[in-house]
């Protein structure tokens, strides 16, 4: 009988050992985990993304350069070292930017079902910022076109399912 439970015992633990290697854990790296293929369908080229420092170290931020045209999408996402910050936080935050002069308001929406909002919109480009389990991943997207905050909306529709429950 006690040669059952452990054998039941030691078969739980390498079964759970195995499920937890198919889905990842802890904080999402965007510039390793989205794949290239998704990368690619959202118009960009893979083979160009670079990771970039950030002042802080407080998130893993990288760049990618479009397929044609001109332009860049930076993939920016809380490290493991950043405070811990709630997507609700980092929404007052870019609401608060938004009651100072010259500042715009950020538009809360949804891509794909998840929580996300859009803006601060620059001359250079917009942001889209999807709720994760640890803060917020966020879509820029600079020099897109004319209509840049909806060519990043749609980049963050594509890339939204890489981020999965975390």
């Amino acid at each position: 009988m006690i040669g059952v439970i452990i054998a039941g015992l030691a078969l739980g633990v390498v079964s759970g050992c195995s499920a937890s290697e198919d889905k990842p854990t802890g904080m999402f790296d965007p510039c390793k985990e989205i794949s290239d293929r998704t990368i690619r369908s959202a118009g960009f080229d893979p083979d160009t993304k670079k990771v970039v420092q950030t002042l802080t170290n407080y998130s893993v931020k990288c760049e990618i350069s479009p397929l044609s045209g001109y332009g860049s999408l930076y993939l920016e996402h809380p490290s493991a070292l950043a405070p811990i910050r709630t997507y609700d936080a980092y929404l007052a935050s870019a609401q608060r930017v938004a009651n100072s002069p010259g500042g715009h308001a950020p538009t809360v929406t949804k891509i794909n079902g998840r929580d996300a909002y859009v803006g601060p919109k620059s001359m250079l480009g917009c942001e889209v910022n999807l709720r994760t389990a640890t803060g917020v991943m966020t879509v820029e997207a600079t020099n897109a076109d004319e209509n840049t905050c909806a060519s990043a909306q749609n980049i963050a529709a594509i890339l939204e399912p890489s981020i999965g429950s975390r």
